[in-house]
């Protein structure tokens, strides 16, 4: 890959602790399961921490913990008793936090109530209750259409939420976005934005650029750090995404070494650091992706997730040689590459105030690095070989060919 070199200039700083950290999205009920009666907890969570730090991750997103929407009268101040209590959301958030972890809410809105005075003080007085008790974060969501982008009347509501949280400096505000422009203006009022448009791409070098550059533009304009995440949970993850089986895992693996180079945040949907596929879905009219439980140890179904007897759909046992157990100590597993990119993403300093540069690279391929991180990071999605550009290899999702990089692999050179 040459080296003529184009760049596109970062003019917006980002602001407070979430602008450069690892999210971790977990789903709470596929997760851990603590008290064997198969459905994953919040102490279930608790009890994983260890991995959380140990991997590298700097934040958690909880989903499925509230268990009602905020902003009705007498709601949305109270915890799912499927998933745990009060009392163990407080314990989960103390130990996160002694663990330098900070812990973000996933926040369900009713749309169709909030013009009411009363329901927006109850929205008020929720999001209070929530940061009164240790809460770093929200990524809000709007009923009827909790899973969509921030469309206008979620806008509304982000903007009251937005003067509730300046009260309290560093609690975040983030949203799922499909472009940081509404009818009502720009999404100003964000902290963090988890672009879907990354998440969607296809595995095509000319059509990451060109998403790269858009998030970024769309960003800086807002003053927001974008979250780069590979999947959502209502969208394939990327084994499965980019063809499924060893090449879709290749793909992915370098996908991955292309999303921790860019710059802003970093979002990991829980399972998707073990290159997992998604489950076989009996059901064919559902569009959602099937998720089976987290694969921690052992050789059958539901591989530690929980002691509860069951058939574990949609727990495949071929998933047995993907468990955290058996990732772990491998140093090729896809497990070690994630956690040496967030290492290396740390040591090299890529964080939002940065410049990205784009260099000359060969048909289907691409190549760029982040201003003062001294990283760069080059894809090959051609389907035949090419050089790699000159500097020292720290990184590789897959094997090298001598001096010349495979299709479906990427490299990180220092």
């Amino acid at each position: 890959m040459g080296l003529s070199e184009l760049s596109r200039e970062d003019s917006t700083a980002g602001r407070g602790w979430w602008e450069d950290r690892i999210f971790y999205r977990i789903d709470v009920r596929a997760f851990s399961d603590s008290d064997a009666d198969g459905v994953g907890d919040l102490e279930g969570v608790r009890d994983r921490l260890g991995y959380l730090e140990l991997i590298g991750i700097d934040a958690i997103w909880l989903t499925g913990v509230l268990a009602s929407p905020v902003g009705r009268p007498g709601q949305g101040r109270d915890v799912d008793p499927l998933v745990g209590t009060l009392s163990s959301l407080e314990t989960l958030l103390a130990e996160a936090h002694a663990a330098g972890m900070r812990v973000t809410l996933d926040l369900a809105v009713d749309g169709t109530e909030i013009v009411h005075s009363e329901n927006q003080r109850e929205l008020a007085e929720s999001l209070r209750f929530w940061s009164g008790h240790g809460v770093d974060g929200f990524r809000v969501a709007a009923l009827p259409g909790i899973t969509g982008p921030i469309d206008e009347s979620t806008h509304r509501i982000v903007r009251m939420i937005r003067s509730v949280l300046d009260e309290r400096e560093s609690v975040m505000l983030g949203g799922l976005v499909n472009g940081w422009r509404t009818g009502l203006g720009d999404l100003v009022e964000l902290d963090l934005g988890v672009d879907l448009r990354f998440s969607l791409t296809q595995f095509d070098a000319t059509e990451i650029r060109r998403i790269v550059d858009t998030v970024l533009t769309d960003s800086d304009n807002n003053a927001g750090t974008p979250v780069w995440t590979l999947s959502t949970w209502e969208n394939p993850r990327p084994t499965t995404r980019f063809g499924g089986g060893a090449h879709g895992l290749a793909r992915a693996r370098a996908m991955a070494l292309v999303q921790f180079a860019l710059p802003g945040s970093v979002g990991v949907d829980n399972g998707t650091e073990l290159g997992l596929p998604e489950s076989e879905k009996p059901d064919r009219t559902s569009s959602h992706p099937a998720r089976g439980p987290i694969p921690w140890e052992g050789t059958q179904p539901p591989f530690g997730f929980s002691a509860a007897p069951g058939n574990w759909w949609p727990t495949p046992p071929s998933w047995a040689a993907s468990t955290v157990e058996a990732q772990l100590e491998d140093p090729l597993s896809t497990l070690s590459l994630h956690r040496n990119a967030m290492e290396l993403r740390r040591r090299h300093e890529i964080a939002h105030r940065t410049t990205v540069r784009w260099y000359g690279a060969p048909r289907g391929c691409l190549a760029f690095r982040c201003d003062r991180a001294g990283l760069t990071c080059a894809l090959n999605a051609s389907g035949t070989s090419v050089p790699k550009p000159p500097g020292t290899v720290v990184l590789c999702s897959g094997s090298l060919e001598g001096e010349l990089i495979p299709p479906n692999t990427a490299v990180w050179l220092t």
